[in-house]
């Protein structure tokens, strides 16, 4: 759901050979809600459900290891949602597949399209993202355009109309990058300013109130972001210093350790985090958050709900408490990661992806139904599974 990020960090070695090269190497990761995709050079690549035609192969027929998107085309980037992807191509053209977030509530089965369709309106996109039942995109000249479902004002539109074409968000301040939530959706500006419209029940706007609101409001106390992404009733954020905030939910912990006096209630205005090191990067998930830091050890962090082990580890995990590469991710370095619904996978320098929490769908990648005791390494799409 959340806005994707890249960067480098130093290698640990417990359970990567370097001699072990894959044979296709991703450039990242997105994970949706029971379904999971991820970006070659020159291919796209899902797994998991597809029963709306979410993997893009052209038939309805679940993986548990990766497929290949069928149409030809290269895509730049890739985002994964509730039943359905969206991805931009290396030309800057949007397209989509799966479940049609237009007509989710329509009533019946929704339409599906199990083959990447363009997005209309011949806009241009450097970024989309896939929440639980709309989709938004920033346009190469720096617009939000927002399709899907729009009940609860999750578009931007200044209504609560749904439209099945991209429609532009009220107010047009050019934006760097955005995120699409279950219900809500935050972009950051130009300037670093973060803005947030749709659903408000939890704070997760970050406006100081818990009105829900059909054009963006901006996020108030904090001014210098360089990431956002929203998650299931939170959003969290990383500003130019490196300083983590969240706002919104919290009831399963969503902000992790947090100054004292924060209520687990949450949150209506960016709480800091207190993870003791710079962040590069935060993803929201479903329930829960992870993020990478810059410190020598401890770069995976994961917290919040764990009923499916999506923090990485098959034990108990209090209430506050943060999940930091301890045995279940030392070894494995980690370059990128995106946090889904009820699972999580992280993208490693040599191109390998990892994944962990709810696999019944096949979802982790790792030609298995199983909850892994580790991360599960995501199996090549012609490797043979014992």
């Amino acid at each position: 759901m959340g806005v994707r990020f890249l960067f480098s960090l130093a290698a640990l070695t417990a359970f990567i050979d370097p001699q072990d090269h894959p044979k296709l190497r991703f450039q990242s990761v997105t994970a949706g809600t029971t379904h999971t995709c991820g970006v070659t050079a020159t291919v796209a690549y899902c797994w998991g459900d597809n029963g709306y035609g979410q993997l893009g192969t052209g038939n309805e027929h679940p993986s548990a290891v990766p497929v290949a998107v069928a149409g030809g085309e290269t895509f730049a980037s890739v985002s994964a949602g509730d039943g359905f992807t969206c991805g931009v191509t290396t030309s800057g053209e949007g397209y989509c597949w799966g479940r049609s977030v237009y007509t989710q509530s329509q009533g019946g089965r929704p339409p599906r399209i199990d083959t990447p369709a363009p997005v209309s309106g011949s806009l241009h996109f450097v970024q989309v993202s896939a929440g639980a039942n709309h989709a938004c995109g920033v346009t190469t000249d720096r617009a939000v355009y927002c399709w899907g479902a729009n009940a609860l004002g999750q578009l931007g539109s200044g209504d609560s109309v749904a439209s099945p074409a991209p429609r532009p968000v009220a107010g047009r301040a050019p934006f760097e990058s955005v995120s699409a939530g279950w219900d809500h959706t935050c972009a950051v500006a130009t300037d670093g300013a973060a803005y947030c419209w749709g659903n408000n029940r939890f704070g997760q706007l970050g406006d100081g109130s818990q009105r829900t609101s059909y054009a963006p409001r901006p996020v108030v106390q904090v001014h210098d972001f360089l990431s956002v992404s929203a998650g299931g009733h939170h959003t969290c954020g990383v500003t130019a210093r490196g300083i983590g905030y969240c706002w919104g939910d919290n009831f399963h912990s969503q902000f992790g350790r947090v100054a004292e006096g924060t209520s687990r209630l949450g949150s209506w205005a960016p709480v800091p985090l207190q993870l003791g090191h710079r962040l590069v990067a935060v993803s929201a998930g479903g329930l829960h958050t992870c993020a990478l830091t810059f410190a020598s050890i401890d770069r995976v962090s994961c917290w919040g709900a764990n009923g499916d082990y999506q923090l990485g580890v098959r034990t108990f995990v209090r209430p506050d408490e943060v999940v930091q590469s301890d045995a279940a991710f030392r070894g494995i370095e980690f370059v990128q990661i995106d946090a889904g619904d009820y699972h999580t996978c992280g993208t490693t320098e040599e191109g390998v992806i990892y994944c962990w929490g709810r696999n019944e769908d096949g979802q982790l990648g790792d030609g298995t139904l199983r909850v892994p005791v580790r991360p599960a390494r995501v199996t090549e799409p012609d490797s043979t599974v014992d």
